[in-house]
């Protein structure tokens, strides 16, 4: 049997890469217009995506109190948008991520039993226990709960969400889906093991397709340890793509959208990233390792691990900024034509690497439309993506059952 490719789309703010918002075909002004939403779900669905992701931002933004002036980064509520997106959809699923450390279940029952409600069976929750530290002063927390009690949280939060559902599909009117499908992006061992608990899809990094093989094998097996079918739940790491119609177009492509970096721009990516005020160092001298583990927000063991190698080589602060920032966030990103990534799409599904993408457009919506106009046709055509979604609810489009009414 061909093994159908599912795709995502995480098509929140700018694209993937931080200089994408500079591109001439991207539209940074309109990530707070409806008519942009509208035209990208509309795209996404017209290529038979299974649903659009988008993350949330819980906490302030910059590093020491510094707002970025030349790295853009907007986020609104994802149920919000997402619910707004359903109006102008009839089939993509719609996926919203909505941490369980500051919002209660009854709150997040509701407000995805009303997204279930007008998406008429369309609606994800991408569950997280939120990680970044700057987050708690904006509930009046002086920090976040340790990881292993945000975690234990999350399975209560989760437990009791799911028997809301089940009490509100007894009284009626029914729940399209009876709940909405349960996403997980931890990678963690306590994330990938709450994964194996309760999701049924998951989101991840995979920088390669042995990365991606790992991953994949380790869910599966962490998944039927705990008595559920490693079938009932589709893995989709993350990939972007810089296309051209050669790869030398597509790699002068890739080329152009790092140019459109500058030092200030990565410098403000690097603090943003390591939760630490770089303004005062000079780009031109060396990597300054323990004022950056002494300032930063994160766990300085794990921001180490990222410096230290490149101090240790001697790599002056701005060049270090500047690579950081042409390899966001350990995620595959493909360059060629759409049919040699149709290849490589099709290579990973049956490795065993992955059961479908999560797309991050380099830039938007301009990276959308080369997905959508050179990828999408060469995998139809090849019978490996659909051309017509095969039911109404995003459980049907996942090849999950139609509904749940067994709650977890």
């Amino acid at each position: 049997m061909t093994k159908q490719i599912h795709l995502w789309a995480f098509l929140q703010g700018i694209g993937f890469f931080p200089t994408g918002w500079r591109h001439e075909r991207a539209r940074p002004e309109g990530v707070f217009a409806m008519d942009y939403y509208a035209r990208v779900a509309q795209m996404a669905e017209a290529a038979c995506f299974d649903a659009i992701v988008f993350g949330d931002q819980l906490q302030s933004r910059g590093a020491g109190g510094r707002t970025p002036a030349h790295l853009p980064m907007p986020t609104l509520d994802p149920v919000s948008l997402l619910m707004a997106m359903a109006a102008v959809t009839d089939h993509i699923g719609l996926v919203a991520t909505v941490s369980t450390t500051y919002n209660s279940p009854e709150m997040l029952a509701e407000r995805f039993a009303a997204m279930d409600r007008i998406s008429a069976g369309r609606s994800g929750w991408n569950i997280v226990t939120t990680a970044h530290p700057d987050t708690a002063p904006n509930f009046g927390e002086v920090a976040l709960p340790p990881k292993d009690a945000r975690y234990r949280n999350a399975v209560d939060v989760v437990a009791k969400a799911c028997e809301l559902w089940a009490a509100m599909d007894k009284a009626g009117p029914a729940l399209p889906q009876g709940r909405p499908v349960l996403v997980q992006a931890g990678q963690s061992p306590e994330g990938r093991d709450f994964a194996a608990r309760t999701a049924e899809a998951i989101f991840c990094p995979a920088a390669s397709i042995d990365a991606g093989i790992d991953f994949r094998n380790d869910m599966r097996h962490r998944i039927a340890g705990v008595g559920r079918n490693p079938d009932g739940v589709r893995v989709m790491p993350g990939l972007s793509c810089v296309l051209g119609g050669t790869e030398e177009e597509a790699r002068a492509n890739h080329a152009a959208i790092l140019d459109l970096g500058d030092v200030s721009l990565a410098m403000e990516y690097l603090a943003e990233s390591l939760c630490c005020d770089l303004a005062e160092f000079d780009p031109a001298g060396a990597i300054p390792v323990d004022a950056i583990l002494a300032r930063t927000a994160l766990p300085p063991a794990d921001v180490a691990r990222s410096v230290q190698p490149a101090a240790d080589k001697g790599t002056p602060l701005g060049e270090f900024a500047a690579n950081f920032m042409r390899h966001p966030r350990g995620h595959n990103v493909f360059i060629g034509t759409g049919e040699q990534m149709a290849d490589m799409m099709i290579e990973w599904r049956d490795s065993g690497a992955c059961d479908g993408f999560t797309l991050q457009p380099s830039y938007m919506p301009g990276g959308l439309e080369d997905f959508a106009q050179q990828v999408v046709p060469a995998l139809q055509k090849r019978g490996r993506l659909r051309t017509a979604y095969p039911g109404t609810t995003l459980r049907e489009t996942l090849g999950l059952s139609a509904r749940v009414r067994e709650m977890a």
